[in-house]
């Protein structure tokens, strides 16, 4: 994600023309979807909402990106934009959906040996709390570092350590 932060300069798209900016949103857009999509997906294991999620993302930061101060990396504020907005909708879908219905799996003939296994450990996923869910997401699935976990979540690192260190314990029962 490093590389991905040094691309974007704040200070030009603040600086540019509504042209430039739009062009320099879709280079954005271009360059985060496919990680916001899969910490969406992790999160929600529903690939619809986690598309929902994934354009409220952008629509959020397309509104904040002029307020976005760099105190952190963009990536890093896109995450917690994502974690964010994933809550919501998790928070909305517990009051309306049970649980058989929360996870939406496709996969193609080829892929029919490891549908079970990949069904089982999105389910196994879905029970873990969100905080859980969101490290593992963010640490385990993503590959961020403890840090960057600790600052999408504003939290010390300890807590990510010992959230991982549940979330995995928990995913182990889970699966069991």
């Amino acid at each position: 994600m490093g590389d991905l932060d040094t691309q974007f300069d704040l200070q030009r798209y603040l600086s540019s023309t509504v042209a430039e900016r739009e062009r320099m949103m879709e280079a954005l857009f271009k360059q985060y979807y496919p990680f916001v999509y899969r910490l969406a997906f992790s999160l929600c294991g529903h690939v619809t909402e986690a598309q929902d999620v994934t354009q409220e993302v952008f629509i959020a930061a397309m509104q904040g990106l002029a307020k976005f101060r760099g105190e952190s990396q963009l990536s890093t504020w896109l995450y917690r934009i994502t974690t964010r907005i994933a809550g919501r909708h998790l928070a909305r879908r517990s009051k309306h959906q049970g649980e058989d219905d929360a996870i939406e799996f496709v996969a193609s003939r080829e892929q029919a040996d490891s549908e079970v296994v990949t069904s089982q450990l999105i389910r196994a996923i879905s029970k873990l709390s969100l905080p859980m869910r969101t490290v593992l997401s963010l640490v385990a699935i993503e590959g961020v570092s403890h840090q960057v976990a600790a600052d999408v979540l504003g939290v010390p690192v300890g807590t990510i350590w010992s959230r991982l260190y549940a979330a995995r314990k928990k995913l182990a029962e889970n699966m069991g």
